[in-house]
């Protein structure tokens, strides 16, 4: 399997906040532009360039050994999904260990893959949406229209739905996203504000 990079930190973003995690991020995205912003290249401020051809046992043993029996393993990227073979096969070994697995994908294919908890980060348009539900729903606010975020939320039906501002430049828009949180809420949309809290405790 194609590796960029893989470290233990904190997770820093939606409902899993807080809780260690061992980051295997997959190299490669399809997404190679995210057609909800055509013009914006910050969009993404993942390194998700390939590095290494890792084992997935190798991979399984270094996770339990950094986040113990039952805990978390975050297998992120670029997209895992382009690689369905190898994650199948990591994920495997991770369950033979007794380890949590949460998934985070773009949304853009289904996920066939077993999972403890399914982020979506959405790369598409509400209507291109394909894996339509899980545990967390977390969108990057750049300032889309609320129709078009009502639409993420009436055709999907996930646990969380979260807006989460963009850090790019040195700078991010949470007082934006704030007030979108505020406006979706007082239609009856569950949104929630998660940010990239990593950033603010500085962690990776």
């Amino acid at each position: 399997m194609k590796i960029a990079e893989t470290f233990t930190s904190l997770q820093g973003e939606g409902h899993l906040s807080g809780k260690l995690m061992r980051f295997i991020r997959f190299a490669g995205c399809a997404v190679t532009q995210c057609p909800l912003h055509p013009t914006q290249s910050n969009l993404c401020d993942t390194d998700w360039r390939y590095r290494e051809v890792a084992d997935p046992e190798r991979l399984a043993n270094e996770a339990a050994d950094e986040v113990g029996t039952r805990g978390w393993v975050c297998i992120t990227g670029g997209e895992p999904l382009d690689q369905p073979e190898a994650l199948a096969r990591l994920i495997a070994e991770l369950g033979r260990r007794g380890l949590l697995v949460n998934i985070q994908t773009s949304g853009t294919r289904w996920v066939t893959n077993p999972w403890d908890w399914l982020t979506v980060s959405p790369k598409c348009k509400p209507d291109e949406l394909v894996q339509t539900f899980g545990q967390e729903l977390k969108v990057v606010y750049t300032g889309q229209s609320d129709d078009e975020l009502r639409q993420f939320y009436e055709r999907s039906k996930f646990w969380n739905y979260y807006l989460m501002p963009l850090w790019a430049g040195g700078s991010h828009n949470v007082a934006q996203t704030i007030e979108a949180v505020k406006r979706l809420n007082r239609t009856g949309q569950p949104w929630e504000l998660t940010t990239q809290a990593h950033k603010w405790w500085g962690v990776r």
